[in-house]
């Protein structure tokens, strides 16, 4: 297997800077946090910190020096910072294995309050973006009332279209967002938003302190059965490891290595 470069930052700390000098500063801020060896599986995981600067242009240099420093350039690169720019480096399976924990997720959070996945309506906004075309996918195989709320019609439908050939499920499209949150049981969420209260809201953007009375999620955990590794296994890093292996099936990848969802989260705050 590919050594792994396990990529984290304080989105905490965000700042968006880009020039001459912030190139400077942000080089001195990219730090080693370790370098270890996953003995079961035989995989070199490098961990390195960048500086949370995530002006775009700054994000994509910083990745690459650090790739470049700590001679990783061939490595499979795992990242937990910020997402929306994260997404972007995911491979098929990362893509795949993250819609995977959203649902899996919601149909956990769903069945403690007596409920019904496959049952519930699960609203997806902004159903155009692309942060959400593998999460509307993964949901369509489980759930048969599903609500894609966006401005972008047009694509939307086109969307809407390639589910009902697939999957057999119809969904709602719509730009009436009143109408869409009213009758969610859950809502998959890729933008910042204020939702009606007592809402079920999985946070796909991480940057986002959200408050009021609804249960954000925007993260989960795994337990795995690896001992040797000192580093947290955040849903990130288990989607880089299993991405290497022969098995395509996400739901058989973790069955077949012997691991289960531990916590839904939001941020560090574990929430069930």
């Amino acid at each position: 297997m590919k050594p792994i470069l396990y990529v984290t930052s304080n989105i905490n700390d965000a700042y968006n800077e880009f020039g001459f000098l912030s190139k400077i500063k942000d080089k001195r801020k990219i730090k080693l946090i370790s370098s270890e060896h996953i003995k079961e599986l035989d995989i070199k995981v490098t961990s390195v910190r960048l500086p949370p600067n995530f002006n775009k242009s700054a994000y994509t240099n910083n990745l690459t020096y650090a790739k470049k420093i700590y001679k990783c350039r061939e490595a499979q690169l795992s990242l937990k910072t910020l997402r929306s720019l994260d997404y972007a480096y995911f491979n098929l399976f990362q893509k795949r294995f993250f819609a995977f924990s959203v649902i899996k997720s919601i149909q956990l959070m769903l069945r403690m309050r007596n409920k019904s996945l496959r049952k519930c309506c699960i609203l997806v906004f902004d159903a155009a973006e692309f942060i959400n075309y593998n999460i509307i996918l993964e949901l369509a195989k489980q759930c048969r009332y599903i609500v894609l709320l966006s401005c972008d019609l047009v694509k939307t439908r086109k969307l809407s279209e390639y589910i009902i050939a697939n999957f057999g499920v119809s969904p709602i499209v719509t730009d009436d967002e009143l109408y869409a949150i009213k009758i969610a049981d859950f809502i998959i969420s890729s933008k910042h938003h204020e939702f009606s209260h007592d809402k079920l809201v999985w946070q796909l953007d991480n940057s986002t302190s959200m408050e009021g009375n609804n249960i954000f999620v925007n993260d989960v955990s795994y337990n795995v059965p690896w001992n040797t590794f000192k580093v947290d296994f955040s849903m990130e890093l288990i989607g880089t490891i299993l991405s290497q292996m022969q098995e395509c099936d996400v739901d058989s990848a973790l069955k077949y290595n012997g691991i289960y969802l531990k916590d839904i989260k939001f941020n560090n705050n574990v929430i069930c």
